[in-house]
Formats: structure tokens, sequence, C-alpha cells
């Protein structure tokens, strides 16, 4: 059941945050008291008597410390709020009240998208960095404005939770941000949610920079980065639909079931007409009802999740699972390329020239063609042991290697290493593939499942560019990169290039084959991994990977927050928000080329900005 604010619920609240805890709880007619734990501010929404406006309340749910209650409870919400403030300020030495609430009129064309309440005197610079990151918001087709009014409203009459003496009393900034709310239908009411969820996001980020200003100038409270300000406590349904959305993805293993099943037989039909008919590829069986799993993904509730970061992040990753399901459902048929490009991509005109630049650069094999193999057995005994250095680092490592007939080449699933019966190793190799599988599939996979968050080891949506960019990345560092290997991942690009303008899988082997010289068993490899499934564009993204990162160690960025799971470059701002906000850990493990001496120099090289093409000359 709600409390009731009495005397007694206000004291039971001042006391556990006295204590440094946690407070969440009801209060009547659907109001929520949530405070992460003691901080310098509260933001406050409140209802309008009898109008009840949910879609405007949500925007307080985003922050670390708010209430939101019904005007009609102003009474005895006064003395919450006072109690909360009188506290806080004790311990800090300020606070900060900011009261958000939608503008009355969304018709008026002239009236600002916001409208900020502060002291009419001496503004502080809490206004301005409000006034400024809300002005800097840009959503499409939307103009934003932003206007100044005093807060002299908030302070006065039977509504004001503070007056301008016990703010002083109590050393505390009052502020208001009104709302036009564009985020819904002036007549109806009815919510735009895409525009409200985007809306939100912002005016968060803004709220939390105005936040961090006050409290760095005015209080105690010294956080590092403005996102520490933000929420640390998780609820529990957010650890319940990480756990519903890992629980979907372990129901199948996307690459092996898209992996021909019957490879060498494959290879010797192929040869065998002449290389003259495209050869016909078995798959292992489907071990589940895709129509049921999106069923299930669509039964997750994640609209119920308040935090807009983590709400991001599980929306995407349905997003991406519906897309992989739809792949998986449409095996073997056309429909499978046009899924494969919504989910990795294609190959644009720039990689599209990296990639022809390299195939020029080296017309021909660099190697003779009896280059020494490694044993199947000797290259899993050198994997095995890299993954014990993986877990002298982090014992709960729980990792190992498997030889399979059913697997061609090298294949990394759910942190274990699978080596086919027939893989072929060049041994001057064999190091750099122990790093890209072992040292960053393998270990991103267990530094992911060190987080409390499961979707860092399932893997993010586009994770694949940046995991493979990286695992190429520790080949050259640890002096495997040669110029074959890059050939190969060039010959990918153009092969998916081909693909995705029609080519079929004879044209595309026969042009490896003669215009780029490649020897008749690589470019069907090649060919089949490329044409898998019905056409799978994954192969582009090693490259692809590649480029965008040696261009991300040139602006300055580091590698080793990279390696915190399966992830993708344009969420390093998630996961340093999640770091900052301690939601996530500290890297456990950290790759051998990180502290080899002898790889240093070439990180030095990469950090001062060199392009794909200096990696040939090592």
């Amino acid at each position: 059941m709600p409390d009731t604010i009495s005397d007694i619920f206000i004291k039971g609240i001042v006391r556990t945050l006295k204590r440094g805890s946690r407070v969440r709880r009801r209060l009547p007619e659907g109001g929520l008291l949530h405070i992460d734990r003691p901080l310098p501010f509260l933001v406050l929404y409140r209802h309008p008597a009898g109008q009840p406006d949910h879609a405007t309340a949500d925007f307080v749910k985003a922050e670390a410390a708010y209430i939101i209650a019904r005007e009609e409870q102003t009474p005895e919400l006064r003395q919450l709020v006072q109690a909360i403030a009188k506290a806080m300020a004790d311990e800090f030495g300020a606070f900060m009240v900011l009261e958000l609430f939608a503008a009355p009129d969304i018709s008026a064309a002239d009236s600002p998208t916001f409208r900020v309440l502060g002291p009419e005197q001496a503004l502080p610079a809490t206004i301005r960095t409000l006034k400024t990151e809300l002005a800097s918001i840009k959503i499409s087709g939307l103009p934003v404005t932003v206007a100044t009014a005093s807060n002299q409203a908030l302070l006065e009459g039977s509504n004001s939770l503070m007056s301008e003496e016990e703010l002083k009393q109590h050393s505390t900034l009052m502020l208001g941000l009104e709302l036009k709310p564009i985020y819904r239908q002036a007549n109806s009411g009815q919510v735009y949610p895409m525009l409200q969820r985007t809306l939100r996001g912002h005016v968060s980020s803004a709220i939390k920079k105005a936040v961090f200003d006050f409290v760095r100038v005015q209080t105690t409270h010294q956080p590092k980065h403005f996102q520490a300000l933000g929420r640390q406590a998780v609820v529990p349904a957010v650890w319940r639909i990480d756990k519903q959305l890992t629980s979907i993805s372990d129901q199948f293993r996307f690459l092996l079931l898209v992996t021909p099943v019957n490879a060498d037989e494959a290879w010797e039909e192929f040869r065998q007409k002449k290389f003259k008919q495209a050869p016909n590829f078995h798959y292992r069986l489907m071990p589940m009802d895709a129509d049921l799993l999106k069923r299930k993904l669509y039964n997750i509730p994640i609209e119920k999740v308040e935090d807009p970061t983590l709400a991001f992040l599980f929306r995407d990753k349905r997003h991406e699972l519906d897309k992989t399901l739809t792949m998986l459902a449409d095996r073997n048929t056309p429909d499978f390329l046009y899924s494969s490009l919504q989910l990795f991509g294609g190959v644009d005109e720039q990689l599209l020239k990296v990639a022809e630049g390299i195939l020029a650069a080296i017309p021909e094999p660099m190697r003779e063609q009896d280059v020494p193999l490694i044993p199947v057995d000797e290259f899993a005994t050198l994997a095995e042991q890299e993954i014990a250095f993986l877990k002298g680092q982090y014992p709960a490592l729980d990792s190992g290697v498997d030889i399979r007939k059913d697997i061609v080449g090298l294949i990394v699933s759910k942190g274990r290493l699978n080596i086919g019966t027939d893989a072929k190793i060049p041994r001057h190799r064999a190091r750099a593939l122990i790093q890209h599988e072992v040292g960053t599939h393998i270990l991103t996979y267990f530094n992911g499942k060190a987080q409390p968050l499961q979707q860092l080891y399932v893997g993010v949506p586009g994770y694949e560019e940046l995991q493979e960019g990286l695992a190429v990345l520790s080949e050259y560092l640890v002096g495997g990169l040669d110029q074959d290997r890059l050939r190969i991942l060039a010959a990918r690009v153009v092969a998916v290039h081909h693909l995705t303008k029609g080519c079929s899988f004879t044209d595309n082997f026969c042009r490896l084959k003669e215009e780029y010289n490649f020897d008749e068993e690589t470019a069907f490899n090649v060919t089949m991994r490329v044409h898998r499934g019905g056409g799978l564009t994954k192969d582009a993204v090693y490259l692809r990977g590649l480029v965008h990162l040696l261009q991300y160690l040139k602006e300055g960025h580091e590698l080793e927050p990279l390696l915190i799971g399966k992830i993708r470059q344009e969420y390093i701002p998630i996961v340093q928000e999640l770091i900052y906000r301690q939601v996530l850990r500290p890297v456990p493990i950290r790759p051998r080329y990180l502290t080899d001496p002898a790889a240093q120099p070439k990180l030095q090289k990469l950090k001062a900005g060199i392009s794909v093409f200096n990696l040939l000359e090592n």
C-alpha cells in the first residue's frame, strides 16, 4: 500500500538518508519518492489538480533523486521537501530543488520550448548552464527556444514548497523548468513516444550538467563527471529484463547456424564441376522457433525501465535480436541478404577503395604454397596456455578448446574456442590467431561476464565491427598480421560489395581467383563465407572495424576501455556513463600485448596515427 506523507514517514526518510542509504517509497495517488543515495539535489514533479500528466512525470524518472506527487498533496509535500533539503544541506553545505512542469498552452506559436525559472537578480552560473544545454538540444524538424523568468511564482502562494526565507535558511536554490509539451497532441493529449523518449534523454543530460555546476561550486560533494550524478542503484526490473534478453540470445548460436557443415564436400563438388555451378551447402537444424522467440522478445516490458540509458541499451538489443531471428527464419532465401544488410551493413565507397587499394598494393600472395602448418592439437595446446594466462587474472574465467569435425577453421562461441579438425593454420600465424581468438574474443566475453549487465558478454547490437577490428589489431601488435592476411580481409570486402550488387557465387569466386590471384581453395573459402545462408555481409566488418579503430586511436582515445565487453564504438559514452555511475565495474582482464614491452612501440605508432597501408610495412 502507498505510504501517507505523515511526520513518521518524513522522519523515516530523513533517518534513512542520514545513514547513507537509498530511499524508494510509494506516495499516495500513484506518487513515488526515489532517492538513489544522499545527494545535494532533488527533481520534483506535481500532477496538476484533477489532471494527471504521466507523460511529463516520466521526465523526472531519469534522475537519481526525484519525487512525483499530486498538487493536492502540497501541504504534506512541503514538509517532506523541506526536511530533505535541510538534512542534505546539513551534509553537503547546500541543496538544489528543480521543479519540472508542463506549460499550459501548447498551441501558442511564440511560446518557448523551455522556460527556466530562477532568482531574478544575480542569476547563478547554474541557470546559465541549464539554459545553454537546453538551447543546444537538436530535434529534427523542431526549433528549440529557451527563455528565462523569475522563480517568484514558485516561492509564493498556496502551491509554494519553500519561501525565500526558508531557501536562505537551508542554503537551497529553487529552480523551475517549464516544458512546452510538444511530445503530445494538443487536443487529444496522445503522446508521441519516440519524441518524448528523445526529448527526455536530452533534458536529463541538461539537468545533470546544471546540477553538476551547482554541486561543484556550492557544495562539498565533488563528483568526477556530470554523469556521476546519475542513478547508481538499479531497480529489480532492470536485472530481470537483462536476464530475459540474455535468455533469448542464449537459445541459439547465430554463426554456427549460418555456417555450412559440409564445407569440405561442397568444395570437392564445386571443383569437380569445374567451378561452373554453385555448390549445395547444408546447415545445422534450427534449434528453436523464431516466431515463438519473437513473441517472448516483445513480451519483455522494457517500457518499465525508468533509466533512459539502460532503456536505450535494452531497446537496441531487442531490435537486433528481432533482425537476427528474422535472418535465421530467412536462411537460404534471398531475404536473408536484406536482413544481413540491416544488421551488419554493406560496403561504402570509401571502404571499397581501401580494400581495392590493398589488393592493388599486394597483387600476388607473398608466401609460397607450402607454408608450414601447425598441427591442430599443438595449436589447441597453445590456445589452452593463453586461456590459463587470462584465468590467472580472473579465476572465474571458465573457457576451453573444442576440436570438432563440424567446424571450418576457428570460431569462438559462448566463450569457448572451436577448432575444425581439418583447420589449416600456418605456424607463423599461430600466435596472432591466438590473440585474435583468445586474447580478444574470449577475453571480451569474460570481461563482459564480469559485469552486472549481461548484455556486455552477449554482445550489444553491432559489436562485431569493433570486436573484429580489435582482433585484427591484436594480430598486428604481436607481429603476426602479414600481407596475405590483409589481402584476405580486403577480398572479403570486395566479395561482399559484389554480393550486394547481385553477383553470383561462381562469379565472385572467379573474380577472386582470376582478377586478384587467390588460389582456388582460398577463393572458395572467402566466397563461401560471404554467400553462406543466402548472403552474409558480416565479413566486411573486419576491415571496416580496423579502419575505424585506427582513426579512433589517432584521435587520442585509449584501447583498454574497448575491452570491457562486446560493445561497439558508439557505446563508449554509454559505458563511460555507467562506469561513472558505478553500475559497471573496472575491466578485470587485460590482453598479453598491453603488458608486453615488445608491443609498446607499435602501440605508440597507432596513437600517433597510421593508416591500414602503414600496417603493411611491419
